[in-house]
């Protein structure tokens, strides 16, 4: 009976031992996409991955990946996590005259007042004295102590480039619900 017992015992270690990893659900790439390229639903593939050696922010289905961009080289056979790729450009809803230009930080940023997507209009010293440069420019980012990125029309941007190049621009907040 010690003999059955230390066989099934043997058999029982072994077959833990030699029973397949577990798995889980993970997005690898199956073909090499360059830095900038749209990620399409070919080049992607949800396989079971052994746990253990999943990178923990792994995607587990193909619509965390599939239609946005890689934001460096992806290699085929690579585990892809959404650091991996990026969505759409911030100006993608803006049109296609838009551009984004960066201003060092005025007074107002810095204030704590201004969020990304609120709307401000830029103010600029000109030739022929303070006027408006800009009406609605949306916030797209804001850092405090670096500045601000703007989506402002692209026949707009040059005087909007002029103005912050001598700091003589600023913004101003608009209100989110008008009054009258």
């Amino acid at each position: 009976m010690a003999a059955v017992c230390i066989a099934i015992g043997g058999f029982l270690l072994w077959a833990h031992d030699n029973a397949p990893p577990a798995t889980v659900p993970t997005v690898v790439a199956t073909a090499d996409v360059p830095a900038g390229g749209v990620v399409s639903d070919t080049d992607v593939q949800v396989v079971g991955w052994p746990a253990q050696s999943r990178p923990a922010p792994a995607a587990s289905s193909v619509a965390m990946i599939v239609g946005r961009r890689a934001s460096a080289p992806i290699r085929a056979g690579e585990p892809l996590t959404e650091l991996r790729v990026v969505g759409q450009s911030l100006l993608a809803d803006g049109g296609p005259d838009r551009v984004a230009i960066a201003l060092t930080e005025d007074p107002l940023a810095s204030s704590g007042l201004i969020r990304p997507g609120d709307l401000v209009n830029l103010v600029g010293q000109t030739d022929a004295g303070p006027r408006t440069l800009v009406t609605a420019a949306q916030v797209l980012t804001l850092r405090d102590g670096v500045g601000a990125v703007l989506a402002v029309p692209g026949s707009a941007a040059a005087a909007v480039a002029q103005a912050a190049a001598t700091d003589s621009i600023a913004m101003v907040l608009l209100s989110e619900h008008p009054v009258g």
